[in-house]
């Protein structure tokens, strides 16, 4: 079920037995994680999930996106046991990943034009034909204005001009699962209500993809 029109919603509870068909993302962390230390999350929809322990968050994140696994962790990654995979495996199944840190992410010495464009042409270089006009659009349905935007350093950025090049670049990747840490850091109460603008942009975009907003204090 796709729930990119509905309110962003707590993280749900694994299962007893850990199933791995339909599961975008579920795994167990230890008890004192900030929560009862379990996730269960099905693909197609978007939820947010709390995990307070910034030991415990990390090492999630580091699980997702690491080559290696961490052998104590179990995780399942969009229908995948990922302790039981092949580094060839693993190294596919996070080419279907993607990750916005809660300053963007960006290179400090590239302008936003450049965030954006570079990693493409390394990682899909069949799609930079016509691709500033799709640029143009998305950072102007994201709520930003294209024109102001692109010419700048990250240094010349607000906060969420950085979240908004950097989640542009995601959405031309058009990964399958999406993990958005901390939305709200350095965000006014206007701005935050923009997290909403994101999951509908990634959904409309990608109907089966998963959005998780990672928080270590729920509701931002």
């Amino acid at each position: 079920m796709n729930t990119a029109n509905q309110p962003v919603v707590a993280g749900a509870r694994l299962p007893q037995a850990l199933e791995t068909s339909g599961v975008g993302l579920a795994c167990e962390l230890p008890a004192d994680s900030g929560s009862d230390g379990r996730i269960w999350i099905p693909t197609g929809v978007s939820l947010r999930i709390r995990i307070a322990n910034p030991a415990h968050r990390a090492r999630l994140l580091a699980a997702i996106f690491d080559i290696e696994p961490d052998p104590d962790l179990r995780l399942v990654l969009l229908g995948a046991e990922v302790n039981a995979l092949s580094v060839e495996e693993r190294t596919a199944l996070r080419a279907r990943l993607a990750f916005l840190a809660s300053a963007g992410g960006l290179l400090s010495n590239l302008d936003a034009w450049e965030n954006i464009i570079l990693p493409l042409g390394c990682h899909h270089p069949e799609r930079l034909q016509g691709i500033a006009v799709e640029v143009r659009a998305l950072i102007t349905e994201l709520g930003a204005a294209p024109e102001l935007l692109l010419a700048k350093l990250p240094e010349e950025m607000t906060p969420l001009e950085r979240k908004i090049t950097g989640f542009v670049r995601i959405l031309l990747e058009a990964p399958d699962l999406v993990l958005v840490e901390n939305f709200a850091a350095g965000l006014d109460s206007a701005e935050r209500t923009r997290l909403s603008y994101f999951a509908n942009t990634y959904h409309a975009r990608h109907p089966g993809g998963t959005f998780v907003q990672l928080e270590d204090v729920l509701g931002g």
